[in-house]
């Protein structure tokens, strides 16, 4: 068979196909669905009529809730065995105002044995309040007799009562105290009247109005037992009907509702003329395809022989075809495909050298991003996740100064190699670039399996390389991120397993981490805050607080230790054990070192015009240490403010001391100009005290870990007990930090502590207050004593 041929009959096929399937699915499904339509409008419309019938239920109990739940009406009911018209309560409540104003037309209390106490029948026409009749009476008691257990404060009755002249809404409620409490004097009643006036609020959602007819059988029958139902009329018109119930739960009333079909006479003649340019329209597309096919398709067809043997000269192999039937267009496709055949080895050998890291022979950079994007649209498609791992060796700068290049590369080579045999078949291992690889794991059975995985990773890591007859141990940081909850593309996800293995960089190395958005919040703050602390100085946001440190055996404030506070304008008051450490990464802690040394200075010199002598304890960076200018730095702030070298304790970690020799020497340059030199936190880091004899140190802090746990007996009380002990013994004074307890402050004076420093003395405070707390602690010396 031709093509032309077999053109023309797949177009004209699918012509009839499209009339066809609008044709059954007009008539079908959308005119079916258009009457389903009209006659959910409608029953929708019955339920606000009933919603609106309940709202005016739920209007008469809070009415009726202002006269049942008063005291007076409480005391009246229970007093009275009949009514009293003319007794003051009755007189001043139940007057045609409050018929009116409620649009009430009944109004009754009756007492606890069921005897009426009060009742009347508004008539609007005359504007009098009536006796009620003998219908009314009869219906308190069969009220009484079918609702007997209106006896608790929360029963209430709300609902509608048939009558000779028209159905009535009818609310009950118990007579209460204000408080709602009982027991229940009797029973407060209201009644409204469903006259017209009330039907045409009941049906003011329909334009046409509803009708309202007593429940017949007939009704009913129709109903099978629904409260709401549509029925059909001629002419293409639907009547709705809801069922109400009276207060007995016997059904009362019918309301209907009668509108036209609006949705399918609309929705018919709309298929109608859809339908009528539908086959216009196919017809007309019918004859221009034909007309198409004849005049470009069949007539470029040597043309396009051409061309795809020109596109097979040039190597281009982005087309693939494939031989299905003998027609017109088998040659095209034989050449092309002869042209995809020569060119494979070529494009293969390509793809390898432009894929792979020449190194490790392990895929490279732009491979693994191609697989990655590939495997997350495999992965969103599937409903899978995908772990990455981001690895970047410890240190490997180091190897390759200290080794060489060589050296660093066959280490590498090895890392490669375990990497790649310590993961499945479905796993991808690649290098990005320098000591970085990542590792892609697409395929596992839960989170024990991936933490198993990790864990194998992590030993071959671990495992030491032989190489030159050199043992070489090394280490790797790993950052792990998750698809779809850390990143959902390719560079978002690299940055998050990147963001984690970061932070396993800045807390020690040779870990592994897996990101979460507080890491994410936690790097953005710490990222504002380290770029915020180059200009704190400027901006005056940096504020200098001192906390009081007590003789311990004359009980007099003799030191302070200076603390350092800054106010971020962005996030408020920062921690120092929270900047500090971005200070001194970013280099702004010397700038800042150097303001906390003038500030304290100029604060010791107004303290000393104010009559107060004090001694000040400064905490000093590693950093400035190292500095060659703190020394001068010192001094001219000193000299400033007319002060001297003892005036200043500066206080060093033993973390610091520990870190480089240079410290040391430098420790025991300031000490040799006069500067007291204080250990903090001793006991948190590596020193011990047979290391203090050779140390430029004067005082020790004992931190507030062994303090807080102290008590007589204990093992934290004899530990501090040889600290201060072994400490006097090599001349060294000792202050103890974190007193927070009355209990500690005695014991600490008599384990012998030096000084004392904490909250039972005093917080932090700044310069203005610490001179109040020090006046005010002064005078209240004679007390103490």
């Amino acid at each position: 068979m031709k093509l032309r041929t077999k053109i023309v009959l797949f177009i004209i096929t699918i012509s009839l196909l499209a009339l066809a399937s609008t044709y059954v699915i007009s008539q079908e499904i959308f005119l079916d669905r258009f009457t389903e339509l009209d006659q959910e409008a409608l029953e929708g419309r019955m339920s606000d009529i009933i919603q609106t019938y309940e709202s005016e239920l739920r209007g008469m109990n809070e009415t009726m809730l202002n006269y049942s739940a008063w005291d007076e009406t409480y005391d009246y009911v229970s007093s009275r065995t009949s009514g009293d018209l003319q007794n003051p309560y009755i007189l001043s409540n139940y007057d045609e105002g409050t018929f009116q104003s409620n649009r009430f037309d009944l109004m009754a209390l009756i007492n606890g044995s069921g005897s009426p106490v009060y009742s009347g029948l508004y008539d609007y026409s005359g504007k009098t309040i009536a006796p009620v009749t003998p219908e009314i009476v009869s219906l308190f008691g069969d009220i009484r007799e079918q609702l007997d257990h209106l006896t608790r404060p929360e029963d209430r009755f709300a609902g509608l009562v048939i009558l000779h002249d028209g159905p009535m809404l009818i609310t009950l409620q118990p007579v209460l105290h204000n408080d709602m409490t009982g027991p229940v004097a009797g029973m407060a009643v209201a009644g409204r009247k469903l006259d017209d006036t009330e039907i045409s609020r009941l049906g003011a959602l329909s334009p046409s109005g509803i009708t309202v007819e007593k429940a017949s059988g007939d009704l009913l029958k129709e109903s099978q037992g629904q409260n709401i139902w549509v029925s059909y009329l001629p002419d293409n018109r639907l009547e709705g009907h809801a069922v109400i119930y009276d207060l007995f739960g016997n059904p009362g009333i019918v309301i209907s509702i009668e509108q036209p079909r609006h949705i399918y006479e609309v929705g018919e003649k709309a298929m109608a003329n859809f339908t009528l340019f539908f086959v216009i329209s196919t017809l007309g597309i019918c004859v221009l395809s034909l007309l198409f096919v004849k005049r470009t398709i069949l007539s470029r067809m040597a043309a396009l022989v051409r061309g795809i043997r020109s596109i097979g000269k040039s190597r281009d192999l982005s087309i693939r075809l494939d031989i299905r039937r003998r027609d017109e267009l088998s040659e095209v496709e034989v050449e092309f495909n002869r042209m995809i055949s020569s060119l494979e080895s070529a494009q293969e050998e390509l793809h390898r050298q432009a894929m792979v890291d020449p190194l490790t022979q392990l895929p490279n950079r732009a491979f693994f991003f191609e697989t990655l994007n590939r495997i997350i649209q495999k992965a969103e498609l599937q409903g899978r996740q995908i772990v990455l791992l981001f690895i970047d060796l410890d240190h490997f700068k180091a190897v390759n100064d200290t080794w060489g290049h060589d050296f660093g590369d066959a280490v590498l080579k090895q890392i490669a190699d375990r990497l790649a045999g310590a993961v499945g078949p479905d796993d991808l291992v690649s290098r990005l670039g320098g000591d970085e690889f990542t590792i892609l794991l697409s395929r596992f059975s839960g989170t024990e399996d991936i933490q198993a995985r990790i864990a194998k990773i992590q030993q071959v890591l671990a495992e030491p390389h032989t190489l030159n007859g050199q043992l070489f141990h090394s280490t790797a940081s790993i950052g792990v991120s998750i698809y779809p909850q850390n990143g959902e593309d390719a560079e978002l996800l690299v940055k998050a397993a990147d963001l984690a293995m970061f932070q396993v960089k800045e807390n020690g190395r040779n870990n592994i981490f897996r990101y979460s958005e507080r890491l994410e919040e936690a790097f953005s703050r710490k990222k504002v805050i380290g770029r915020q602390l180059r200009s704190a100085v400027d901006n005056g946001e940096l504020e200098m607080h001192y906390q009081p440190i007590l003789s311990a055996s004359k009980l007099d404030i003799v030191k302070v230790e200076a603390l350092l506070r800054w106010k971020n304008p962005t996030f408020g008051p920062v921690s120092p054990a929270e900047f500090i450490p971005l200070a001194e990464a970013g280099g702004s802690i010397l700038g800042i070192g150097n303001w906390v040394l003038r500030k304290v200075c100029a604060d010791l010199r107004s303290f000393r015009d104010q009559g107060i002598r004090l001694k000040a304890a400064v905490n000093i960076s590693g950093l400035q240490l190292m500095q060659p200018g703190l020394p001068e730095q010192l001094k001219e702030a000193l000299a400033d403010n007319g002060l001297t070298a003892d005036s200043l304790e500066l206080e060093i970690t033993e973390t610091m001391l520990m870190s480089d020799e240079s410290i040391i020497t430098s420790l025991a340059n300031l000490r040799s100009m006069g500067f007291s030199i204080s250990l903090d936190d001793f006991g948190t880091g590596f020193s011990s005290l047979s290391y203090l004899r050779t140390f430029p140190v004067d005082i020790i802090k004992i931190d507030r870990s062994f303090v807080s746990g102290i008590q007589p007996g204990a093992s934290d009380d004899t530990l501090v007990r040889a600290i201060i002990e072994l400490s006097h013994n090599l001349g060294l004074r000792v202050v103890s930090e974190g007193v927070e307890l009355k209990e500690q402050f005695d014991l600490l004076c008599n384990l012998g502590s030096d000084e004392l420093q904490g909250y039972f003395i005093s917080r932090p405070l700044p310069a203005p207050s610490l001179v109040d707390y020090i006046m005010s602690y002064a005078s209240a010396a004679p007390t103490r004593e």
